[in-house]
C-alpha cells in the first residue's frame, strides 16, 4: 500500500497537478508611455505645446525644460533622441524699452532688422560650431511690451537650404506668439 501511495504521489508530481487554480499566468500589460506636454515643464514652456511648434515650423519635439530667473522665463525643447535640433524661447516679462531703444541697444551687432513683427525685431544668424549646426535667432519687442527671443539650433548636418527654409517658419512662429495678452 505504501508503494502505491508513493507511486501516486510521484505520478501527481510528474504531471504537474497541484492545488493551484488553473489560471494561465498572463504577462503584465505593456507599460504605456505618456508624453508630457511641453507646458508641464513650466517657465516659458507654458506658452506653447509640441503640436503648435510642429504646425508652425514642421519639426517635432518631445522633451522640454525651463527656467526662471527674476522676470525672465525660458523654455528649451528638443528630441529625446538627439541634442539638436533644439528650439529655445526666452521671455522678459516687461520692459520700458521703446522700439528705437530696442533696435539701438538690444539688437545684436551682426543682426538684421525685421519688419512686421512686434514693435521692433531682429534676426541673427550664427554659423555652425563644434557639434552643432547654425543658429537662427529672432528677437522682438512684443506688442505686450515684452522682450521675446526664439533661437533654433540646427543639427550639425543641416543643409543651407534647410536653414533658409526655416527662416520664414520661425518668423511665423514668432508672429503667432506675439499677442497683446503678454
Amino acid at each position: 500500500m505504501r508503494a502505491l501511495v508513493v507511486a501516486v504521489a510521484l505520478l501527481l508530481a510528474l504531471t504537474g497537478c497541484d492545488n493551484r487554480d488553473d489560471e494561465v499566468d498572463a504577462a503584465p500589460p505593456p507599460v504605456k508611455v505618456v508624453k508630457q506636454p511641453a507646458a508641464s515643464a513650466g517657465g516659458a514652456c507654458i506658452l506653447w505645446d509640441y503640436a503648435f511648434i510642429e504646425e508652425k515650423i514642421g519639426v517635432a519635439f518631445d522633451v522640454a525644460a525651463s527656467d526662471q530667473v527674476a522676470d525672465t522665463s525660458t523654455c528649451v525643447v528638443q528630441t529625446a533622441a538627439a541634442d539638436y535640433p533644439d528650439l529655445m524661447l526666452s521671455v522678459v516679462e516687461s520692459t520700458k524699452a521703446s522700439p528705437a531703444q530696442f533696435l539701438k541697444d538690444l539688437k545684436p551687432a551682426k543682426s538684421t532688422t525685421l519688419k512686421g513683427l512686434g514693435k521692433a525685431a531682429y534676426r541673427l544668424y550664427t554659423p555652425p560650431a563644434a557639434g552643432r549646426g547654425p543658429i537662427v535667432e529672432i528677437g522682438w519687442l512684443s506688442d505686450a511690451k515684452q522682450l521675446q527671443t526664439l533661437r533654433f539650433t540646427f543639427a550639425a548636418n543641416a543643409t543651407a537650404a534647410a536653414v533658409t527654409a526655416m527662416n520664414p517658419k520661425l518668423i511665423a512662429l514668432a508672429k503667432a506668439m506675439d499677442t497683446t495678452d503678454g
